[in-house]
C-alpha cells in the first residue's frame, strides 16, 4: 500500500487545489483574495476551488481573521478535523509517537523509553507494534479518518520500498521491510523516513513555516546526522543516503567507528562518545562525573552547563570537532540558515558558544556575513512531529 492512497491526496485533484491548501497551510488564516496574490491564480478559479474544499470539509472558514490590508476579511484555514495521522520515531532509547490532526496541530504526544540497542529483530518489531496499538488508543479522541502512519528510523532508509537499510544505533537491524510489516498488521498506509529527513521536516514546517528555502538540521544524540532543504526541496541523495555527517572523518584518532570506519565524527563527537571519553578520564579527577557509575551523553552536557571542569573540557573538545564539520557543510552547499538539534542547547551558553564560534572561525568570509545560526526550540518529539508532517504534506500535493 503506497502513500498515494491516503484520502487527502485524492481530494487535491488537480494542480490548483493543490497549490492552494499549501499556501493556506503555510499562511492560515488566509483570504481568497491573499491567496489570489500569492498564487497569481485567476480570482474565480480560486473561488471554486475553495468553494468545493469548504464544501468537502477540508478547508474551514472564519469571518474577519485574515488581518492583511487595509480590511479584515475571512480567512481559510485547514480544518483540522478531516483527519488525524500516526507517527512513531524508535531509536536505542525506545519511543516516542504523536497523533497529528489535518491543520498539523499535535494532539497527542506520547513516549515510551526502554533499550533496544541490543534487542534482537524479533523484539523491537513486536515492541514498535505494541507502541503503535497503545497511540491508537489514544488517538480514539481525535476527529476523522485515521489517514496513514508514519515510521521515523535512525539509520539508512529505502523509503520506496520501505525498507529500514541499516542502523548504526541499533543492532540486529539490516534490511527490515518495516513498512510492509506495519501495513500488513495495521490495515493503512505507512511511510517510512530516516531520522534526519523527519527532523528537517519538522522544523521546516513547524518552526520556519516553510519560510527559509535554504537550511540545515544538525540532529544531535548517540548519531550525529544532518537534514538538509536546498532550493526549496528536501535533499535525501541517491539512496537515500545524503545526511551522514556522523560518518565524515574528522581526527586521526583511530577510534573505531560501528560503521566500519576510524575517527568519524560521531565517535569523537556524540552523546556516546561524551560518555566513553567522560569514563576513561573522571577516575582521574574530582569531577562530579565520577561520582556517576550510569554516565550518560546528557550527565556529561548537563555537567559542562553547571561548570563542571571535565565535563566542560570534553564537551568543548566535541562542540569543536562538531564546529569544523559543520563549517564544511556550510561552505559546500551555502545555507541562509544552520539550526542546531535543541539537545545542543543542554550544554550551557558558554559550550554553545565555544560550537558557534567555531562555526563561525571556520566559514568563509562570504558565507559568515549571511549565515544564521539557531537552536531548535521544539524540545522533543521532534522525528515523530516531522513523519506526521511528510504524510501531510503528501496528502496535500499531488
Amino acid at each position: 500500500m503506497s502513500i498515494d492512497k491516503l484520502e487527502l491526496n485524492k481530494i487535491s485533484s488537480n494542480g490548483t487545489q493543490s497549490l492552494i491548501l499549501q499556501i493556506v497551510r503555510d499562511n492560515s488564516p488566509i483570504s481568497r483574495s491573499g491567496i489570489v496574490s500569492k498564487t497569481g491564480q485567476p480570482h474565480a478559479a480560486v473561488s471554486r476551488s475553495t468553494a468545493a474544499m469548504i464544501e468537502k470539509g477540508i478547508l474551514t472558514e472564519d469571518g474577519a481573521r485574515d488581518t492583511a490590508g487595509p480590511r479584515k476579511k475571512r480567512g481559510l484555514q485547514l480544518n483540522a478535523d478531516y483527519g488525524h495521522v500516526l507517527s512513531v520515531e524508535y531509536g536505542p532509547d525506545g519511543f516516542e509517537g504523536i497523533v497529528m490532526n489535518c491543520a498539523y496541530q499535535s494532539i497527542v504526544q506520547t513516549s515510551q523509553q526502554c533499550d533496544l540497542t541490543t534487542a534482537p529483530q524479533h523484539e523491537k518489531i513486536h515492541q514498535l507494534k505494541l507502541f503503535v496499538e497503545q497511540l491508537k488508543i489514544k488517538s480514539k479522541t481525535a476527529k476523522g479518518v485515521c489517514l496513514g502512519i508514519a515510521v521515523v528510523d535512525p539509520g539508512i532508509v529505502d523509503d520506496i520500498n520501505g525498507v529500514s537499510v541499516m542502523a548504526t544505533t541499533l543492532d540486529d537491524w539490516h534490511n527490515v521491510p518495516i513498512a510492509g510489516i506495519m501495513e500488513k498488521d495495521f490495515k493503512m498506509p505507512v511511510k517510512l523516513l530516516s531520522t534526519g529527513n523527519a527532523k528537517v521536516r519538522a522544523v521546516d514546517r513547524l518552526e520556519l513555516n516553510n519560510s527559509i528555502a535554504n537550511f540545515i538540521y544538525i540532529e544531535y544524540g548517540k548519531g550525529i546526522a544532518c537534514g538538509m532543504k536546498l532550493n526549496g526541496t528536501y535533499i535525501s541523495g541517491h539512496g537515500n543516503l545524503a545526511g551522514e555527517l556522523g560518518h565524515l572523518r574528522i581526527t586521526d584518532t583511530p577510534t573505531p567507528c560501528s560503521c566500519g570506519g576510524a575517527g568519524c565524527l560521531e565517535v569523537a563527537a556524540s552523546l556516546r562518545a561524551l560518555v566513553r571519553i567522560a569514563k576513561s578520564s573522571s577516575p582521574q579527577t574530582s569531577s562530579s562525573l565520577a561520582h556517576n557509575s550510569n554516565i550518560t551523553g546528557m550527565d556529561v552536557l548537563k555537567a559542562a552547563a553547571q561548570h563542571d571542569r571535565l565535563a566542560s573540557r570534553i564537551v568543548d573538545e566535541a562542540f569543536e570537532k562538531l564546529g569544523i564539520a559543520v563549517a564544511g557543510l556550510v561552505n559546500i552547499l551555502s545555507p541562509k540558515m544552520v539550526l542546531f538539534d535543541n539537545v545542543i542547547g543542554q550544554a550551557g551558553t558558554d559550550a554553545v558558544a565555544v560550537l558557534l564560534r567555531t562555526l563561525q572561525k571556520s566559514v568563509l568570509i562570504s558565507h559568515q556575513q549571511q549565515l544564521e545560526t539557531k537552536i531548535c526550540s521544539i524540545e522533543s518529539h521532534l522525528g515523530a512531529l516531522g513523519g506526521a508532517a511528510a504524510i501531510l504534506d503528501d496528502c496535500i500535493t499531488t
